[in-house]
């Protein structure tokens, strides 16, 4: 299969949340999916994400009702990766574990054409490692998606060493068909671009709360008030060229020393992770009405976006 070829089914491995999304932009742009999670209750989950997540379009107008019509037929649950045997494009979404993505690994190039191009949904765990015990590593490459995967229009594509021009081409012509504005990195760096800014934000975020400089909503308040009005439209270069290079050139010089580059999991973290809390305290249904605005801000940002994107070449 070449990147040429009319790709019609795709697989989609691992029904998390990112993975729901990603079954749901697919169909939502007319692809086949044949999904599988470990997991049997995943299948219902995502059928009523889906269905959710659909109404929600309609309802602002993003699709029509029409639009929807047959997605229930287009989308495939099987019990075994055997099964998979007819994807055209395989999706792998499934935990952090070098372990658990090299076994259906084994598996998927076992009953897919040899040609098929396999993704991996990673955030941390690099692309040519990953490729290493394929035995065609040129058909496999880094396909990241940003959540809630059937809303926004990030993705990253990021080849391994031995991924050839073919798979990068397929996973982009993919994420064009998905609306998406894709993301092309040069070579295999673990983390792609977004992760890597992200996590250092996080980083600095937790050490300022352990150091004691403010308490969380504080420090979110913060970043909120500032990163959150200007990122969507402007990245970092462009911000720093809007507002003066002299001037973060004299201020890194001055705070580059004084920030986190702790390499070691936080204490907070593991004190969250270990007890099963998070960062805030959520009453009753409070979490799932965070849940439902933030899906709704994505959809405002999207309207906000489309308005600037000719101007500002977004």
């Amino acid at each position: 299969m070449n990147s040429k070829a009319e790709i019609n089914t795709i697989g989609v491995i691992g029904l998390g949340l990112m993975g729901q999304g990603i079954a749901c932009c697919l169909v939502r742009w007319g692809f086949n999916v044949i999904a599988y999670s470990r997991t049997a209750t995943r299948e219902r989950e995502t059928r009523a994400h889906i269905a959710g997540s659909f109404r929600k379009m309609v309802d602002r107008h993003i699709i029509t009702e029409s639009e929807t019509e047959g997605w229930e037929e287009r989308f495939r649950y099987v019990d075994a990766l055997e099964k998979m045997g007819d994807c055209q494009f395989v999706v792998e979404t499934v935990g952090e574990s070098l372990a658990l993505k090299r076994e259906i690994y084994q598996t998927i190039e076992s009953v897919v054409e040899k040609n098929v191009v396999i993704a991996t949904n990673t955030s941390g765990i690099s692309i040519s490692l990953l490729q290493k015990e394929l035995g065609h590593k040129d058909r496999f490459i880094g396909m990241h998606w940003a959540e809630p995967a059937e809303i926004t229009r990030y993705l990253e594509l990021s080849p391994g060493a031995d991924t050839a021009d073919y798979a990068m081409e397929t996973g982009r012509q993919i994420g064009e068909r998905c609306g998406k504005h894709p993301t092309i990195l040069n070579f295999d760096i673990p983390g792609l671009i977004s992760n890597r800014m992200m996590y250092a934000i996080m980083r600095e975020a937790i050490h300022m709360v352990e150091m004691g400089v403010a308490d969380i909503e504080t420090i979110d308040r913060s970043f909120r008030n500032d990163i959150g009005w200007w990122a969507t439209l402007c990245g970092p270069f462009r911000w720093m060229d809007l507002t003066g290079l002299p001037i973060y050139a004299k201020v890194m010089e001055g705070i580059f020393p004084e920030l986190s580059n702790n390499v070691k999991l936080p204490d907070l973290m593991k004190e969250k992770v270990s007890s099963g809390t998070k960062f805030y305290d959520y009453k009753g249904n409070e979490e799932n009405d965070w849940e439902n605005i933030w899906t709704d801000f994505i959809h405002d940002i999207g309207e906000i976006v489309k308005k600037y994107e000719d101007k500002a070449k977004l």
